[in-house]
């Protein structure tokens, strides 16, 4: 099967990497930790605050987060080393720790939903005691499979009373409790517009009420959806994605967008960094205008891994020359963030699945934890 076809196949599960590949043992593995750890604490802790609202305007001086998504080394089988990640990311000027991950711990059967991620729990408390701003994602679907159903009601998609109900909660509950500046919902959504449009109507619905309600809870709480700008546009020649799938975010109300997140990975449509062109995002940015833009994924591949042989190039030279096209596809547009994918490699959590072989390489370190040559251009990188 050619690459292309292959990439195709898992990219949909591939990437929302950060957030759905832990759902089925991860999640399990960072509550031991964060416990073993005393990285999980009883009791209400707030994290970094910042301004927003409805349509919030950013003051001049505020600098754009320059985040990282949770990958201590030997990640996923190993979060050992999650306060050391913890104290790194801190050091970094304006570092952020970006949690991606499902609106409950029991991704699949929600024993739990209502109750605040364990995860996300933790980058809010430490991100105080180590000088990180936590961004926080809460996904509800994998691929062609969504976590919406609970035990009282096993209808698994937006038209589950019982499971907005619990999702609501939870959300305006974190929001209450932590004060966070940044709150996604839902990941990459637009894969889920081309997959069940009729009940992506019912998803805007909910939307709308999450958002009303988290801005009673805290006003100022900036609130957005997240897309892949490569499906979103029709921009992903290299995997097959020529056909836009604009109507995902028509269909929101802009009033109650306060950011739009976006996941870049500019390798699906471009075999050499040094090809990504300026105006890039320029589609997106004619159709949000003055609208907050954040980056909440992007990065490079630095390796060929399990010999997928791509039709990108995957070297380190060529991340460094990607966060250089990176700056001018960003120049003038004050992103709230920019979130590189890993700063530890992803460890093969078996079977070599193609997760791994996509996304595992684009981090600014080495699995041995050696700087990659993209490394100080990125503790420099002022988007």
């Amino acid at each position: 099967m050619p690459v292309e076809s292959k990439v195709k196949h898992v990219l949909f599960s591939a990437i929302n990497i950060i957030g759905t590949m832990m759902n089925r043992f991860t999640h399990t593995r960072i509550l031991i930790f964060l416990l073993s750890l005393g990285l999980l604490l009883p009791g209400c802790g707030g994290g970094n605050g910042g301004s927003g609202g409805s349509n919030p305007t950013p003051p001049e001086e505020e600098k754009a987060v320059k985040g990282l998504a949770i990958s201590p080394q030997g990640f996923p089988l190993d979060y050992s080393g999650l306060a050391n990640f913890y104290a790194e990311v801190g050091s970094m000027p304006n570092g952020g720790v970006l949690w991606n991950g499902a609106w409950r711990d029991d991704a699949v059967n929600g024993t739990d939903a209502g109750a605040i991620p364990a995860a996300a729990i933790s980058v809010m408390q430490n991100s105080t005691t180590y000088n990180f701003e936590p961004v926080v994602v809460f996904g509800w679907r994998s691929e062609s499979t969504l976590y919406l159903k609970v035990p009282a009601n096993q209808t698994n998609d937006w038209a589950n009373t019982e499971a907005k109900n619990l999702f609501q909660n939870m959300v305006v509950n974190f929001a209450a409790t932590y004060r966070p500046a940044h709150v996604f919902l839902g990941n990459e959504n637009d894969f889920y517009y081309e997959q069940n449009p009729l009940d992506y109507g019912n998803w805007i619905i909910f939307y709308n009420a999450a958002y009303d309600a988290i801005e009673t809870a805290s006003p100022s709480t900036f609130v957005g959806p997240v897309f892949n700008f490569e499906h979103l546009s029709g921009s992903g020649a290299l995997n097959g994605w020529t056909r836009p799938h604009w109507g995902a975010l028509d269909s929101h109300d802009l009033s109650k967008v306060d950011m739009i997140g976006v996941t870049l990975y500019p390798w699906l449509n471009y075999r050499t960094a040094s090809s990504v062109p300026a105006n890039y995002l320029d589609p997106l940015i004619s159709r949000i205008g003055s609208k907050s833009l954040a980056i909440t994924e992007t990065g490079w591949p630095a390796e060929n891994l399990g010999n997928l042989n791509p039709s990108w190039e995957t070297n380190e030279t060529a991340q460094v020359t990607y966060l250089s096209r990176l700056s001018g596809v960003l120049a003038g547009k004050n992103p709230k963030m920019v979130n590189w994918l890993f700063l530890y490699p992803m460890v093969d959590p078996g079977d070599s699945p193609s997760s791994w072989k996509l996304f595992g390489s684009v981090s600014l370190r080495e699995s041995s934890g050696n700087k990659r040559a993209v490394y100080d251009p990125w503790v420099s990188f002022v988007p």
